[in-house]
C-alpha cells in the first residue's frame, strides 16, 4: 500500500466517524484505486483542510503526509526572495538601509525568506472550507498539517482568540520559508467602505507583522526579509487602492522611525496585475530619505529540485515528443480562461453573460448567424494575429538543434506551433485547428475549408461596437449543401477529423520509429490538463508501459501538473509545478 493511499485510508475513516456533514467522504474509499494521483492528492488536501488538530495523529501516518509534503514542494517552482530587485532602498543612515520590493507571485513559492504573512481568522487554526481559495487555506496545504498543530498549541495556550491587529509567529513547517506571522485583520462585506476603525485595525496589523520581524533572528547572509500579502483585501472584501495606500504608508513610517529597523528587505506580494499597478504607483514617489532603484525589472530566480533531473533526461533523449495543452498558450496570453482578455477582445459578447473564452464553448443561442460568426470572425482574427512568442520560439529552436527525432501533438487548435516556424510534417492536431472550417451537417468528408481568407475579408464588416456581422452575404455556408457551418474543433460528434487524419498518422509513425529504433524517448508534456485526458495525457502516461525506454516530463500548474505516483517512484515520470513560461527557459539551457 503507497503512502498516499495509507493516509488517505486512515483520513477517511477518521472523517466518517466524525459528528459533520463531511459523511460522503465514506464512498472514496472504494474508489481510491481508481483515482488518479493528482485526484488522490486533491482528495488530500481536503481532507485534511477540514481535520481538527486533535486527536494526535498516528506516528507512521504522520511520517506518510509529511513525506508527501515533501515531495510535493520538490516538484514546485520556487522563487529565491533574495533574487527579487528591490524599487526603492531607504538610504536613512549607514545602518538601516531597508530594501523594498514588489512581486507578483504565489506566496508560498518565496524561498530565502525569514517570514511569509497570513491573513488568519480569530481562530488561527486555518479555513476549514476547501473551496475557499483564500490565503489562509493556501498556506496551511503548503506547510502541511504541522502548521495547524502549532497554532492549535499556541491557542491552547493562550485561551482567547486573535484580535485584529495582533501578530502570532510560527514556524513555516513544509514552506520554504522559515517562518509565517499570522494576523487577523478586518473584515468587510462587499462593496462596503472601510470604517475608520478598520482601517486603524489594518493599519495595526502591519504595525504588529514589523514589530513581530523585530524580535526575528537575522539569517546567516545577514538578511531579514518578509512578504507582506494584502491583508483583508480578496475575500475580505477591503478595497485594493485604500489597503495598499495603509500597507506601503505604515512600511514606510516604520523603515524611517527613530533608531531605524533591523529588517533589511519587505516585499509586497500581490496576485492581480490590477494590484501590482497599485504598489507600483504607490512606491514611485516614496519621499525623503528613499532611493528609486533603475533594476526593478530584473527577473527572480527560480530552483526546482525535479527540474535537474528533466533537463537531463531532454537532454540525452534520442527522441523528444512535445505533448502541448491550453496551458502552453496561457503561458504567452492567450489565456482561454482569462476574464481580462475577454473583456478587452469581446467588449460586444460580454451582454450574453459571457466572461472568458471558454464560456462561450458550447453556446448556440446566438440571435442570429451575424451574430454567430461576428464572435468567430473576432476570435478567429485574434489567434490569426497573436503576436510571435520567444516562448515557442525557444522551445523549436531547441527542438531543432537537439539532434533527436522530434514531434509536436497538440490540443490546441491555435495553430501557434505553425505560426512561430514549426514544420506542419512533424505537427499532429487531434483536436482540431481554427485553420478549418467544416460543415455542421459533415454532408461530405470534404465539407471543409481553409478561414484564413474568410477571417481577413470579414474584418471590414465587423461592427466596431457590437462585433456583429454587418452583412450576411459574408456568413459562411458550406458549398456542397448550403448548411450550417462551423470552426473545425472537436466538441461534439459533428466534428470532421478527416482534415487531421494525416497528421495523426505522422504521430503514430514517430512513435513506432522510436519504438524500432529503440530510442530513448522524452516526452515532454506542456499545459496538458484534465478536460480531454484521453487525447494527450493518458496516451503519454500509456507509453511508459510500453516496451522501450520511455520518460515522461509533466509541466503545468497546480494538481495538472501531477504525475503517477508509481511511474514517479520507477523512474519514469517527473513534473514540474509552476508557470511554463518560467520553467522552459530553465528546462531548455544545455
Amino acid at each position: 500500500m503507497s503512502l498516499l493511499h495509507d493516509a488517505l485510508v486512515y483520513l477517511l475513516d477518521e472523517a466518517e466517524t466524525q459528528d459533520d456533514d463531511h459523511g460522503h467522504f465514506g464512498h472514496y474509499k472504494q474508489h481510491l484505486d481508481h483515482m488518479e494521483t493528482s485526484s488522490q492528492l486533491a482528495l488530500l488536501h481536503e481532507l485534511l483542510c477540514i481535520r481538527l488538530p486533535n486527536p494526535e495523529t498516528p506516528t507512521r501516518i504522520r511520517d506518510a503526509l509529511d513525506t508527501i509534503v515533501q515531495m510535493e514542494k520538490s516538484h514546485r517552482l520556487l522563487t529565491k526572495a533574495t533574487s527579487i530587485s528591490p524599487t526603492v532602498q531607504l538610504n536613512q543612515d549607514s545602518s538601516s538601509n531597508v530594501r523594498i520590493g514588489i512581486w507578483k507571485g504565489d506566496i508560498t513559492t518565496l524561498t530565502d525568506v525569514t517570514a511569509i504573512t497570513n491573513a488568519a481568522n480569530s481562530q488561527m487554526l486555518g479555513c476549514f472550507q476547501p473551496t475557499h481559495r483564500c490565503i489562509d487555506n493556501v498556506i496551511h496545504q503548503w506547510a502541511g498539517p504541522g502548521l495547524r498543530e502549532e497554532c492549535a498549541a499556541i491557542m491552547q495556550a493562550r485561551d482567547k482568540m486573535v484580535l485584529p491587529g495582533e501578530a502570532i509567529v510560527t514556524g513555516g513547517h513544509a514552506l520554504p520559508a522559515a517562518h509565517v506571522i499570522h494576523v487577523v485583520g478586518p473584515q468587510l462585506r462587499r462593496g462596503a467602505r472601510p470604517t475608520s476603525e478598520q482601517k486603524e485595525q489594518l493599519r495595526q496589523c502591519y504595525q504588529a507583522i514589523l514589530k513581530a520581524m523585530e524580535d526575528l533572528p537575522t539569517g546567516a547572509d545577514g538578511r531579514k526579509s518578509v512578504a507582506l500579502c494584502g491583508i483583508s483585501t480578496g475575500l475580505f472584501a477591503f478595497p485594493a487602492q485604500e489597503a495598499a495606500e495603509i500597507a506601503v504608508g505604515e512600511v514606510l513610517a516604520w523603515c524611517r522611525r527613530d533608531g531605524g529597523t533591523t529588517i533589511t528587505d519587505i516585499i509586497f506580494d500581490v496576485f492581480t496585475d490590477d494590484d501590482l499597478q497599485i504598489y507600483r504607483e504607490l512606491l514611485a514617489s516614496p519621499g525623503p530619505g528613499y532611493s528609486l532603484l533603475s533594476n526593478s525589472s530584473a527577473p527572480a530566480e527560480m530552483e526546482c529540485e525535479s527540474i535537474s533531473l528533466a533537463r537531463d533526461w531532454l537532454h540525452a533523449a534520442d527522441a523528444i515528443l512535445v505533448s502541448a495543452g491550453a496551458g502552453l498558450s496561457a503561458a504567452i496570453g492567450l489565456d482561454y480562461t482569462s476574464t481580462s482578455l475577454f473583456r478587452e477582445r469581446f467588449p460586444g459578447f460580454i451582454k450574453y453573460g459571457f466572461k472568458t473564452l471558454y464560456s462561450v464553448f458550447g453556446y448556440d443561442r446566438w440571435p442570429s448567424e451575424q451574430d454567430r460568426w461576428g464572435y468567430f470572425f473576432t476570435h478567429l482574427n485574434m489567434v490569426q494575429t497573436w503576436p510571435k512568442s520567444p516562448l515557442y520560439s525557444d522551445l523549436i529552436s531547441f527542438l531543432h538543434q537537439s539532434g533527436a527525432d522530434t514531434h509536436v501533438r497538440t490540443s490546441n487548435a491555435d495553430g501557434l506551433f505553425i505560426a512561430n516556424g514549426w514544420s506542419a510534417d512533424k505537427l499532429s492536431t487531434p483536436q482540431g485547428s481554427y485553420a478549418v472550417l467544416q460543415c455542421v451537417g459533415k454532408c461530405r468528408p470534404d465539407s471543409v475549408v481553409h478561414s484564413a481568407k474568410l477571417v481577413a475579408e470579414a474584418q471590414e464588416y465587423l461592427d466596431p461596437v457590437s462585433q456583429r456581422l454587418a452583412d450576411p452575404n459574408t456568413v459562411p455556408t458550406c458549398r456542397y449543401c448550403g448548411g450550417r457551418m462551423s470552426i473545425c474543433v472537436r466538441g461534439g460528434s459533428w466534428f470532421n477529423e478527416a482534415p487531421f487524419r494525416e497528421g495523426e498518422g505522422r504521430w503514430k509513425q514517430f512513435m513506432a520509429r522510436v519504438k524500432k529504433g529503440g530510442k530513448r524517448l522524452v516526452i515532454l508534456e506542456l499545459g496538458v490538463g484534465m478536460n480531454t485526458p484521453g487525447v494527450l495525457r493518458w496516451p503519454n502516461e500509456d507509453a511508459l508501459t510500453s516496451d522501450g525506454e520511455v520518460r515522461l516530463i509533466r509541466v503545468g500548474l497546480g494538481a495538472t501538473a501531477t504525475v503517477p505516483m508509481d511511474m514517479e517512484e520507477e523512474g519514469k515520470a517527473t513534473c514540474i509545478d509552476g508557470d511554463i513560461a518560467a520553467v522552459l527557459p530553465h528546462l531548455l539551457k544545455r
